[in-house]
C-alpha cells in the first residue's frame, strides 16, 4: 500500500527529473547553433558543418522593393582519413527574376570580409573542387534555393577571427574587379557552435 508520504516523495522525484530535462535542453542551445557531421558515401569523406549558415542580403531598389540577392556563408571541416581541411561554403541565391527583370549578376571570384578592422580576401572556387560529390548530400540547406555553390579555403586561425567578429557585412569581387556589398540578414552566429565542436572527436573518421 502506497502511503501519502511515499506518494509525495515520488511526485517530488518526478518533478526533479522534469526540471533536469528542461535544464539539459536549455544547455544544448538552439539546434541552429550546433554542428552536424555527414559522411559523403561517394568519396568517403566526412564533412562537418554548422547547423545554419550566416545570411547576407542585398536589395536592388530599382527593380524590386521586396526581392533580394542572398549570400549564405557557412564553415565546413573536411576529414579525409584523419586529414582535416577547413573551408567556407558560399551559396549564391536570389528572389529577383534575374535575366528578365534584372540583369544577371557576374559570378563572384573572391569574398572580402572585414575581420577585426582588417580586410580578409578569400579566393572562391566551385564547391565541387573541394572534393565532396555534389549530388550525394547538401552541406547547407538555406531557405532560398541556391543556384551556385562556391568554396573558400581558410585556416583555423581565420575561422577563430571570424567567430570573434560580428561580420555585419561582406563584399564579393567579380573577375573584372567590380564589387557588390551585402549586409547581414540574421542575428545568429553559428560559427561559435561550430568552433566548439572542433574539439570533439569525429566518430566516423576515427574508425
Amino acid at each position: 500500500m502506497v502511503t501519502v508520504h511515499n506518494w509525495k516523495l515520488a511526485r517530488g522525484y518526478r518533478r526533479l527529473l522534469v526540471a533536469c530535462a528542461v535544464l539539459a535542453a536549455a544547455c544544448q542551445g538552439p539546434a541552429s547553433l550546433t554542428a552536424r557531421r555527414q559522411l559523403d558515401p561517394v568519396t568517403g569523406m566526412t564533412l562537418m558543418s554548422a547547423g545554419k549558415a550566416l545570411v547576407f542580403a542585398r536589395t536592388e531598389g530599382s527593380y524590386s522593393r521586396s526581392a533580394r540577392d542572398y549570400i549564405y556563408v557557412g564553415p565546413v571541416e573536411t576529414n579525409r582519413q584523419g586529414r582535416r581541411d577547413y573551408y567556407l561554403w558560399v551559396g549564391i541565391a536570389t528572389t529577383l527574376d534575374r535575366g528578365f527583370v534584372a540583369p544577371d549578376a557576374a559570378a563572384p571570384q573572391s569574398l572580402l570580409l572585414n575581420v577585426e578592422g582588417s580586410p580578409m580576401e578569400l579566393p572562391l572556387v566551385p564547391w565541387s573542387d573541394v572534393g565532396a560529390s555534389r549530388d550525394s548530400l547538401d552541406v547547407y540547406t538555406p531557405a532560398v534555393r541556391v543556384h551556385s555553390e562556391l568554396g573558400a579555403r581558410v585556416t583555423l586561425h581565420q575561422l577563430e577571427l571570424m567567430t570573434s567578429t560580428p561580420l555585419d557585412t561582406l563584399t564579393v569581387i567579380d573577375q573584372s574587379g567590380r564589387t557588390r556589398a551585402y549586409r547581414r540578414w540574421d542575428s545568429e552566429h553559428p560559427l561559435s557552435g561550430f568552433m566548439t565542436e572542433l574539439t570533439v572527436p569525429n566518430p566516423v573518421a576515427s574508425r
